[in-house]
């Protein structure tokens, strides 16, 4: 019997996603609220103070939401190290949490991997994303004092698209099979069993080879 959905689950704004990871990224490399704040300065322009800190993970609350801005989500990443995909990360599956956007409501929200699509592309809507970097790639071939034409620098570009690709196949194997080594598995026994129904008269085939050998024993 499939589990039923809470009619009143948690959902979080895009802004509390980022709060949220936030935090996760302050675990992740192992620093206080303080030792965050001096790392993220720099870039910030500004130093957070321990209570701008706490306030900015106590969002997730729902109380007084932070609202990032662009400059600021450019700097989380260069602050921590991490890609911006990172403050984009779903709450994990185990929540059962809901992403609250304007086309889905604040009572249930939609389902978070609409943040995959966000920050991963889809097969839909990636090519044009594809096209723009290859001519930024080429560009700055061009003015390396390459042909326009030429491919981009160490093929980065190709490498990345594909990688991010990639990763959203992986991250939907995880949702469907929870551990990718597993799907695998089960990928691999599917096939074979494909490849034998493909065949439908290979055991009728081996049946006659059993009785043939039979006969001349």
């Amino acid at each position: 019997m499939p589990k039923l959905r809470n009619p009143f689950r948690r959902t979080y704004s895009p802004n509390q996603i980022v709060a949220l990871n936030v935090g996760r990224a302050r675990a992740l490399r192992g620093w206080t609220q303080e030792q965050a704040a001096e790392a993220l300065a720099p870039y910030l322009g500004t130093k957070w103070s321990n209570a701008s800190f706490s306030a900015v993970e106590r969002s997730i609350a729902g109380t007084r939401v932070k609202q990032f801005s662009a400059d600021e989500l450019v700097a989380l990443s260069r602050g921590f190290d991490l890609p911006l995909g990172w403050f984009f990360t779903p709450p994990p599956p185990s929540e059962d949490a809901g992403v609250a956007v304007p086309d889905a409501g604040m009572l249930n929200g939609t389902d978070p991997k609409l943040l995959l699509d966000v920050v991963l592309g889809t097969d839909d809507n990636r090519e044009p994303w594809h096209r723009a970097l290859l001519d930024y790639a080429s560009e700055t071939a061009a003015r390396e004092g390459t042909t326009r034409n030429a491919p981009p620098p160490s093929g980065k570009v190709d490498t990345g698209i594909d990688g991010l690709a990639e990763l959203r196949a992986a991250a939907e194997l995880r949702q469907a099979f929870g551990d990718v080594a597993e799907a695998r598995n089960v990928l691999l026994r599917f096939a074979d069993l494909l490849a034998r129904l493909d065949q439908p008269d290979a055991p009728a085939r081996a049946d006659t080879n059993r009785s043939r050998r039979r006969r001349t024993t």
